[in-house]
């Protein structure tokens, strides 16, 4: 195992690292955008074909128990996360972790994130193909119609390997800092064409409407916690580094409530990512 505390000791005296990659970011605006889409669209589809209680949340996974997980993950290349189930007929989710090697293949050992937030080593690769296995025949063949991509629903998210290095460095940041303890995985839902698209990318981008997964932090209270209050001065500098780059007449700046987190990942299939979100 990787010694964390080492690690978020070089990162503290890294004067080099961007702490709030701005690339890695997503507003609270987006976050509620993404997750009210999940509840309207993803989640009442489940619900009338029979999976009333579908995992959104994996709460709390302590802080140095997840960067020991990524490190682990992630040495010189990226992660794939797979969306997977229990059983085929009910909506236990499950998150699958793996390193990936540059042609976005899973390669060595799989972690099983839990939605109690804990990280389980999955060796025995016959138990993997039926995690992911159920998912697809269950979950994603109910979600398949979803969206508007020709292949359907979100099997697994990629994450390069700059982005990870980036996320791993401000969760790290924010640990030498002591303002967090745990990390929150959710599963959000990118929205439609007319809504993401107020942010400047391709037009022939088709990752939309489809699953995702966001990152948020956890208090020492327990509590989920937000870049706006734990590091108040750089969330509002690197909102105004984003808002440069969108098309005028896009989000508001104030939001409903609700909190920002860390991304980027592309939703897969396509097999090869393109765009980021």
């Amino acid at each position: 195992m990787p010694d964390t505390d080492n690690s978020i000791a070089e990162t503290r005296l890294n004067q080099n690292i961007q702490p709030l990659p701005s690339n890695a970011f997503v507003q609270k605006a987006y976050v509620e955008m993404r997750t009210d889409w999940f509840t309207r669209h993803k989640k009442e589809t489940l619900s009338k074909a029979g999976y009333p209680n579908i995992t959104e949340q994996f709460t709390n996974t302590p802080v140095k128990r997840f960067l020991e997980v990524i490190e682990m993950l992630s040495k010189d290349s990226g992660i794939n996360v797979h969306f997977a189930a229990e059983k085929q007929g009910e909506a236990e989710l499950r998150l699958l972790f793996v390193r990936s090697d540059q042609g976005f293949k899973d390669v060595g050992d799989y972690y099983q994130l839990n939605p109690n937030g804990s990280f389980v080593k999955i060796a025995n690769r016959i138990d993997v193909e039926e995690l992911k296995n159920n998912y697809k025949k269950g979950i994603k063949t109910v979600l398949d119609n979803t969206t508007g991509a020709t292949y359907g629903e979100t099997e697994f998210v990629h994450f390069d390997r700059e982005t990870i290095r980036e996320i791993k460095e401000e969760i790290a940041y924010q640990v030498a800092r002591g303002t967090i303890a745990g990390i929150t995985t959710k599963i959000l839902s990118l929205a439609d064409e007319e809504t993401e698209e107020r942010i400047v990318r391709e037009k022939k981008d088709r990752i939309l409407q489809r699953l995702t997964i966001l990152f948020t932090y956890v208090d020492k209270n327990n509590q989920e916690t937000d870049f706006e209050t734990i590091d108040r001065e750089r969330y509002l500098s690197t909102i105004a580094i984003q808002n440069e780059g969108l098309v005028k007449g896009l989000v508001a700046a104030k939001s409903r409530g609700g909190v920002s987190g860390l991304n980027r990942g592309k939703p897969i299939p396509p097999p090869l990512p393109r765009g980021d979100i």
